[in-house]
């Protein structure tokens, strides 16, 4: 139950949770987390996004100090503008990784320390493979580089690689090849067009549980709300994990609650109901 619930923290997925499909954040959201800081209760955004690609309006919460990036790989302390845990791919597999990718018709890039890299010839391409609401935020956050192989031996471990799919059939496919070529991995999905791969530790389920520990609040006392398939780890080991309205199969079998879609203010709707 949560009558009664200590709630201690607040962790929310950005888009699809957040965000409304314009990927901005509602006044009545900003305030329903505003006046859950002002109980003494953290705000921490859990995406697949890196720090610098937080919407500004969540960047600028004046109560936000930790936020887990790139779902789950890394654990930001803004105040020390440090990483407090990271769990990333060792260099030789992520240049293997991307000759794996390399071999088949899609898009792929990289996150490595908060900056995202793509291959010029797709960079050229992001029309064709990401959705027009994204494009801007992309083409920003992304550095161009001749080969992505090169820049990953020159630059190390690596968070996050992305891959992006026009043939649905093909995803399915790489999607079942990829845990037998690297077993020590995670694929989720964010959107239903990508495949995103980290490794098996970094998931943000256990990124919670890390700086929970870190913090010393007792994982009882946290509440959850996510959406996608890159949630469902952290909606099992939530105190309370609560799946939105528009979230995906996986997600609600792995929530306790429901709450109303992200286009509704669903965030906002079970804190007023429930908490504030």
């Amino acid at each position: 139950g949560i009558q009664g619930m200590r709630v201690r923290l607040i962790a929310t997925d950005l888009d699809g949770t957040l965000l409304d499909n314009k990927k901005q954040v509602s006044v009545r959201n900003r305030e329903a987390l505003r006046r859950a800081s002002g109980k003494g209760i953290l705000y921490v955004p859990a995406t697949g996004r890196i720090f610098d690609a937080i919407p500004e309006a969540v960047r600028d919460f004046p109560f936000l100090r930790y936020a887990i990036t790139v779902n789950g790989s890394g654990v930001y302390d803004r105040q020390q503008e440090k990483m407090l845990f990271k769990a990333e791919i060792p260099r030789d597999q992520a240049v293997a990784m991307c000759r794996f990718m390399r071999q088949y018709e899609t898009l792929y890039d990289c996150y490595i320390d908060g900056r995202g890299y793509m291959e010029q010839r797709y960079y050229e391409q992001i029309d064709l493979y990401f959705a027009e609401v994204v494009r801007p935020l992309v083409r920003e956050t992304r550095t161009q580089v001749q080969d992505l192989v090169e820049c990953i031996r020159e630059r190390g471990d690596v968070q996050k690689l992305q891959m992006l799919f026009r043939d649905m059939d093909l995803r399915a496919r790489v999607l079942r090849e990829l845990p037998a070529a690297f077993p020590n991995t995670l694929s989720t999905s964010s959107v239903s067009n990508n495949i995103e791969i980290n490794i098996r530790e970094a998931n943000k389920g256990d990124a919670l549980t890390r700086l929970c520990g870190y913090l010393g609040i007792d994982m009882s006392e946290t509440l959850v709300f996510g959406d996608g398939g890159n949630d469902v780890t952290m909606l099992r080991a939530a105190g309370i994990g609560v799946a939105m309205g528009n979230a995906c199969g996986e997600a609600r079998a792995a929530a306790d609650r429901l709450t109303l879609t992200n286009e509704e203010d669903g965030v906002a709707d079970f804190l007023e109901k429930y908490v504030l």
